[in-house]
């Protein structure tokens, strides 16, 4: 599966350090490789779907807990009210941009 997840490499404006900021990305693409199931784009939000597991879940509000920090120029929600676990992350098309998001 090609990377399906929210971050191809660092954001623009991401507040990590260099290091910290590739060890970031590489957790995300090793929980994408595992769970990512799809991906849907709109001008203001990004929604991936995940298979929903304790270990997806726990995993994911960790990734997701890192990222409100660095890049809370856009908002970052867990949505684990369905079958799949899904993650939304909304902001203005620019924003998504500068987020590198959706496009790997």
């Amino acid at each position: 599966m090609s990377h399906a997840g929210p971050l191809n490499g660092l954001p623009i404006a991401c507040a990590l350090t260099p290091d910290t900021g590739r060890a970031q990305v590489e957790r995300w693409r090793a929980f994408d490789a595992e769970y990512a199931r799809g991906i849907e784009h709109s001008e203001t939000e990004l929604l991936v779907h995940y298979e929903k597991t304790d270990d997806s879940t726990r995993r994911l509000r960790e990734l997701v807990a890192t990222e409100s920090a660095c890049c809370s120029f856009v908002d970052w929600s867990i949505d684990d009210s369905h079958a799949d676990l899904r993650l939304v992350v909304s902001g203005t098309p620019e924003q998504l941009a500068a987020l590198n998001v959706g496009t790997g």
